[in-house]
């Protein structure tokens, strides 16, 4: 039997979580992108070192779900997996486009930095993003994460000479060799911006005392 795939269109609502609202004393916009099997509401915890006055942290969540456990109690999400890939990456820049542009009409004429942090399976859908939209990037920091193989140094257009690149790697992550660095440093060598290399004590997670050090960075 042949078999053919057809598309329909879809307008569906997303969620996404901040720390609280825009206040008068709001200086750092960020945008943080969960990894593989965890939740936004989860990962904005991560951040509870930043005082929410100063700080407005807007999580964003992949728009895929599933179960984590074999008692259907865990609940995780994904970006994005191979079936269907170039689908969940135009659907995923038209979500966080949303979620970006809902924020700057919240912001008004206030000036802010505009920061980015992306862990894990975060880091590409972030990466991919920014050269699809290309916002202002104050600071970026990509934690545990890769460079999508089809982007090269002309798709980094977005940054400048004063935006800060960090890429944070834990010693012990079991994913570390999955990750390219030295592709990484040879790309962010060659490109006219301000980067740094954090390496820390620990495993796959976005620890507090190291976030905090990459916050006196920005």
């Amino acid at each position: 039997m042949e078999q053919q795939k057809n598309w329909v269109p879809l307008q569906i609502e997303a969620p996404f979580y901040t720390n609280g609202v825009l206040t008068e004393q709001t200086e750092h916009l960020w945008m943080v992108f969960h990894g593989y099997g965890q939740l936004a509401d989860h990962f904005m915890r991560r951040f509870d070192i930043l005082s929410s006055e100063e700080h407005h942290v807007v999580s964003c969540q992949g728009l895929s779900r599933f179960y984590l456990d074999s008692q259907y109690q865990k609940v995780g999400a994904s970006w994005m997996t191979k079936l269907d890939r170039e689908a969940d990456i135009r659907h995923q820049q038209l979500y966080i486009s949303n979620v970006f542009e809902n924020r700057l009409n919240a912001l008004g004429e206030k000036k802010v930095k505009y920061n980015y942090l992306a862990f894990s399976q975060g880091g590409a859908t972030l990466l991919r993003w920014l050269n699809y939209y290309k916002p202002k990037v104050d600071n970026l920091i990509l934690w545990a994460g890769d460079i999508p193989k089809e982007l090269t140094a002309e798709d980094f257009s977005f940054l400048t000479p004063n935006s800060n690149v960090m890429m944070v790697l834990g010693d012990k992550d079991p994913f570390r060799t999955f990750i390219d660095v030295k592709r990484q440093k040879e790309l962010l060598n060659s490109l006219n911006c301000n980067s740094k290399f954090i390496k820390f004590d620990g495993g796959h997670h976005v620890r507090r005392d190291v976030l905090e050090e990459c916050v006196k960075h920005l």
